[in-house]
């Protein structure tokens, strides 16, 4: 009995996990990883070797995070505003033709571009923080660094997630990214103006040097804790659409 369980969840998560691994490894193959890692390895190298050997580690660490936040995320937009979107054409026929559940196909996409996101986010960090540890003033606390890290992750899975709800809702790509940009920039720039900045990335991009020192306010839990849930949100209401709407 236990044994017939088993295969039976392998087999219930099979067209899932295919259609994740097949995504994910297009998206790893793809030129634009290989120019987003090369540009901004090299970026994080240049900031340091300019900032040594009198940069303090908060403060490049810092920058070298935020560029997540404000300039490659144009790229994070791009690839999840069009996770679904760009495939309406053949969308149907694939889910219709094969023993794909909705549910399947959107929580495997979902689930890639997060992954994908955070293995390139994973990769420039650990150069950007192994070179700042080593060739700057370490003003830093580790319990503070690794939360930092770990709050832009946040931010960057929201941003995601977010990306890819509004890819299952607007057929058009083009429109998706627009809206997505206009988002997450009114987001970054206009939350703090509306006494929304628990949801602000720029606002914990204003935090981060003290989160690094170990220098806490007691907001940034109520931040990470609104990144994660409205994360967590936009997933449910996305795949409760996809699984009602007409393809």
């Amino acid at each position: 009995m236990g044994s017939s369980e088993r295969l039976s969840l392998k087999d219930a998560l099979t067209p899932f996990s295919a259609i994740m691994q097949a995504d994910l490894e297009g998206l790893l193959k793809s030129k634009i990883t290989y120019g987003w890692l090369t540009a901004a390895v090299f970026l994080q190298v240049i900031r340091v070797l300019s900032s040594a050997p009198f940069g303090e580690t908060s403060r490049i660490v810092t920058e070298g995070l935020s560029d997540f936040i404000y300039i490659w995320s144009m790229i994070i937009i791009g690839l999840s505003a069009s996770a679904i979107s760009s495939e309406t054409g053949e969308l149907a026929d694939s889910i219709m033709s094969k023993s794909v559940k909705r549910s399947d196909y959107i929580l495997a996409k979902f689930s890639s571009r997060i992954i994908y996101t955070l293995l390139i986010y994973s990769v420039v960090t650990t150069v950007l923080v192994g070179a700042s540890l080593k060739m700057l003033d370490n003003n830093y606390e580790a319990y503070g660094l690794i939360s930092a890290i770990l709050f832009v992750a946040l931010a960057l899975i929201l941003l995601t997630t977010v990306g890819v709800t509004l890819s299952t809702v607007i057929p058009n790509t083009v429109i998706a990214i627009v809206a997505l940009l206009v988002l997450w920039y009114s987001m970054t720039f206009f939350f703090p103006l509306l006494d929304l900045e628990v949801l602000s990335p720029s606002k914990l991009m204003n935090w981060l040097p003290d989160i690094i020192q170990g220098l806490w306010n007691g907001e940034e839990w109520k931040m990470a804790t609104g990144f994660a849930v409205t994360s967590i949100v936009f997933i449910a209401l996305s795949t409760l659409y996809f699984s009602i709407k007409d393809l």
